[in-house]
């Protein structure tokens, strides 16, 4: 018999409730999806291979997020793909801002598949990295492109470990929009510039 772990949740599902999974397939994982076939195929509303998923490299791994119930007595895996920043996302906060920032949308992230633990271990290395290379580049010439060396160097870190082995290296996932955080962070920007020159309005 053909199972895997959403057959049991599929068989109890109505044939329009699995006909809508189909129908919007791009929102959900590729195993959820074939759970959905067969359990179709069994009920003889479709032929079987009337229906083929996309076939993905042998190489990849496909990562089924898991999430708590509201009384997080066990753990249930979800049906849909999580909505999560892109890589370019924190690309783009990481060299544009600080690798904080960054940081901050990873853990975003990973609070969206209840990876709490990760989740701490990247607010830890944030903050640590963000403050030593403060320190060091306060002993280095001030440079934008130093500083860009650095950050460069948080976002490898960021994507290329935490992401890699949080949050899988090849994980499905919808994308996030980016205009909250990009507001806030440009208010804080804002707000540090003010701070920096307030010094001097005030002497004037």
């Amino acid at each position: 018999m053909r199972t895997n772990s959403f057959t049991q949740k599929m068989s109890k599902k109505s044939n329009t409730e699995l006909e809508q999974i189909i129908q919007e397939k791009k929102n959900y994982t590729q195993e959820a999806l074939q759970a959905v076939i067969w359990e179709l195929e069994n009920r003889r509303l479709i032929k079987k291979g009337e229906i083929k998923l996309e076939e993905t490299s042998q190489n990849q791994d496909v990562q089924i997020f898991e999430k708590f119930n509201e009384n997080k007595e066990s753990s249930i895996e979800e049906l849909e793909l999580p909505i999560l920043y892109s890589k370019k996302a924190i690309q783009g906060f990481t060299i544009f801002f600080s690798t904080l920032f960054g940081a901050v949308l990873l853990m975003s992230n990973l609070k969206a598949v209840n990876n709490y633990k990760a989740r701490f271990q990247v607010l830890v290395f944030g903050i640590g990295y963000t403050l030593l290379s403060a320190v060091v580049l306060h002993y280095l010439p001030k440079s934008f492109f130093t500083t860009l060396i650095f950050n460069l160097i948080g976002y490898v870190i960021l994507t290329e470990f935490f992401w890699n082995t949080k949050l899988g290296k090849d994980a499905q996932y919808k994308n996030k929009k980016i205009k909250k955080p990009l507001t806030i962070s440009l208010l804080i920007l804002l707000f540090l510039i003010l701070l920096q020159f307030l010094p001097l309005i005030l002497v004037e």
